[in-house]
């Protein structure tokens, strides 16, 4: 039987029950889970009684309800809009995040190592997305009202909303809940917040990603001096408070995919913990500082506790209890050998008891190994790395505004707050994912970091076009939606970037091949209505306007498609990243495409007819894909096809 192109996203319900095929067939009966089989097979840890604990709010039903419909639209590359299309990796996407977030879904599936994320605060003055599960990417057409391109007015969140909090949750459930699904099993995810909906924000993370998962909170102190803003009153309350103390810092709630995959947060040395560092001996492996070679354990190892004899005889042990060696016995003989142990001499007080060792054993720690710098583990509290003025500053800079006027846009993250968390986590050529990217803050911070260490992270940031006032500094520069504001930032960042690296080529004359190693582009790509006609429930009794809509059903697509947009519709609906490379073949037949994406490609012509000519030429195999208009086969180039070759139609 001929397969079906996809023509909609992933089904997320779909993906979890198969995850839990994997892990315990026995519950399953007819394809369907069998409580009364979960409940034997997991027993007590079945919890079916209404007395239990759960997080719930007013709107948690139409909140699942909006998680599990599939995404209906596409998206369309805009190549006029984007930098260097051709050789970039890093994609811009403008459109409602949910719907973005669940095309990607086949594609990305695993893939993303960090996400960070900056979303409305929910602080009565900002918006909050009105999700609409029946018809979404109908709803979000209307609301941008993308024919007259002056994008989305997206609709405050009001204190005296009776349902202020619940609305806030319901919009930011089902966008986590998606984009865990993302993450690689080692990845992390970086949300900012204050503390109107900290709380809450804690409540649907625990639930989503599992309490056993969250890493921790970042304190980041982001005002200075008298620059904190006064404690407010609770949102939704009229109850006047007095103000109790100046509100000088913001939340970055962490956690991981899974914690047993979870890496240690690695900060870099400050220019003090560099001093530490020397070589007075002129050690081949470098500068270093001298450590203790005993530690106390949480639980002591038998095998680390042994005498040792220094440079005069004396048997040397641990000082007993939980304190122990660092290495083992026949490491430190070997590192006493090669220079990295040795005895240093103690400088023992008068007053200090005449049985303390004369000697003391140190191990040498190095600034580098491996080629890398040694780096301490990073703190939860972040001072001094970036402040909410510099996120400001950067925008008055990089927009070349008059200092003395409002921002283009406000609240910017600083891009030295973003660089630190990519930086502690590890990122080099990953992934990083921004679903509300703003003023493209994560972008700036990821070329950058990638100019300054010579990496090759890539971004992927989604913004909804939202409209910006028409009173507002950014209006009045010519801007209509926020989306707008991010491309723009992000190409003066390329550009800058660009010019930087021509003055370094001058000066140091670079080879052609370290000039072009940086990936300054990105490819924007625009959430719009599917290129496929899709059935859309008729509730009325009248016959003739039924028959009406089944006429347009003739042909699969919509009129006035175009190749390409049909091209990247198969590829992200059937798992291909958007940085697939689209290639016509030289078969003369047909008008054929090939689609690779790394080790995996596919063939697609919308030609009306395959000619026999063309099969031919192709060699298609049982693993090769190939995707035609149904009707471009008859019956039996179909069933020879099928049977050839991964055959699916449109």
């Amino acid at each position: 039987m001929t397969k079906k192109v996809s023509k909609e996203s992933l089904t997320i319900s779909d993906e979890k029950i198969a995850e839990l095929k994997k892990v315990i067939p026995e519950v399953f009966t007819e394809g369907r889970i069998d409580f009364e089989k979960l409940q034997r097979t997991l027993g007590k840890e079945i919890n079916g009684k209404d007395e239990r604990y759960f997080f719930n709010w007013a709107g948690r039903k139409e909140t699942f309800k909006n998680i599990q419909t599939t995404a209906k639209g596409t998206l369309k590359p805009a190549e006029k809009e984007s930098v260097n299309w051709g050789s970039t990796e890093n994609l811009f996407i403008e459109g409602d995040n949910l719907e973005v977030l669940k095309l990607l879904q086949k594609a990305y599936f695993n893939k993303i190592k960090m996400i960070y994320i900056d979303p409305p605060y929910n602080t009565g003055k900002d918006f909050v997305y009105k999700d609409n599960f029946k018809n979404s990417i109908k709803a979000y057409l209307e609301q941008t009202g993308q024919s007259k391109g002056d994008g989305i007015k997206l609709t405050t969140n009001p204190e005296t909303n009776g349902r202020f909090h619940s609305d806030w949750i319901s919009m930011i459930y089902p966008r986590l809940f998606v984009a865990r699904n993302l993450l690689k099993e080692d990845g992390v995810i970086f949300v900012s917040i204050d503390d109107n909906e900290v709380t809450n924000l804690r409540k649907v993370m625990d639930e989503i990603f599992g309490e056993e998962n969250f890493v921790g909170n970042f304190i980041w102190k982001n005002k200075a001096g008298g620059g904190g803003k006064q404690s407010s009153n609770k949102p939704g309350s009229n109850i006047k408070k007095k103000e109790a103390f100046v509100l000088d810092h913001e939340y970055i709630v962490v956690y991981s995919k899974d914690i047993n995959e979870t890496f240690r947060f690695n900060d870099k040395l400050s220019e003090d913990n560099l001093r530490d560092y020397s070589n007075p001996d002129n050690d081949s492996r470098g500068p270093y500082k001298l450590g203790d070679l005993q530690m106390m354990m949480p639980k002591p190892i038998s095998t680390m506790y042994y005498e040792l004899k220094d440079p005069d005889g004396v048997i040397v042990k641990p000082r007993g209890g939980r304190h122990q060696w660092l290495f083992s016995e026949s490491r430190v003989e070997e590192n006493l050998k090669d220079g990295s142990v040795r005895w240093v001499k103690r400088k023992c007080k008068k007053s200090e008891d005449a049985r303390e060792y004369k000697y003391i054993l140190k191990s040498k720690r190095y600034l580098y190994r491996d080629c890398e710098e040694r780096t301490k583990i990073a703190r939860s509290i972040l001072n001094k790395i970036g402040l909410s003025a510099d996120g400001t500053r950067e925008i008055i800079d990089i927009f070349d505004q008059d200092k003395t006027e409002v921002p283009i846009f406000s609240n910017a993250k600083p891009t030295k707050l973003l660089k630190y968390l990519i930086e502690v986590v590890g990122t080099k050529n990953e992934i990083i994912l921004d679903f509300f990217a703003g003023s493209g803050s994560t972008a700036h911070a990821v070329l950058e970091l990638n100019e300054e260490d010579n990496s090759k992270r890539k971004f992927i940031c989604i913004q909804i076009p939202e409209k910006v006032d028409e009173k507002s500094s950014a209006h009045k520069h010519g801007f209509k939606t926020i989306s707008n504001i991010g491309k723009e930032r992000i190409k003066k960042v390329i550009l800058k970037l660009e010019k930087q690296q021509k003055e370094k080529s001058k000066q140091k004359k670079l080879t052609e091949k370290k000039e072009t190693l940086l990936d300054l582009g990105f490819k924007v790509f625009k959430l719009d209505k599917s290129n496929y006609k899709i059935w859309e429930k008729y509730e009325g009794k009248d016959e003739k306007e039924l028959k009406k809509q089944l006429q347009l059903f003739k042909t699969p697509l919509i009129s006035g498609y175009n190749n390409e947009d049909v091209i990247y519709e198969c590829i992200i609906k059937e798992g291909y990243s958007l940085n697939s490379k689209i290639e016509k073949t030289e078969i003369k037949s047909n008008k054929v495409y090939k689609v690779t994406d790394g080790n995996l490609f596919f063939y697609i012509s919308l030609d009306q007819e395959i000619k026999d000519k063309t099969i031919d030429e192709l060699k298609l195999k049982k693993e090769n894909m190939f995707i035609c208009f149904d009707e471009a086969l008859n019956d039996s180039k179909k069933k020879n096809l099928s049977i050839q070759c991964n055959l699916k139609t449109i």
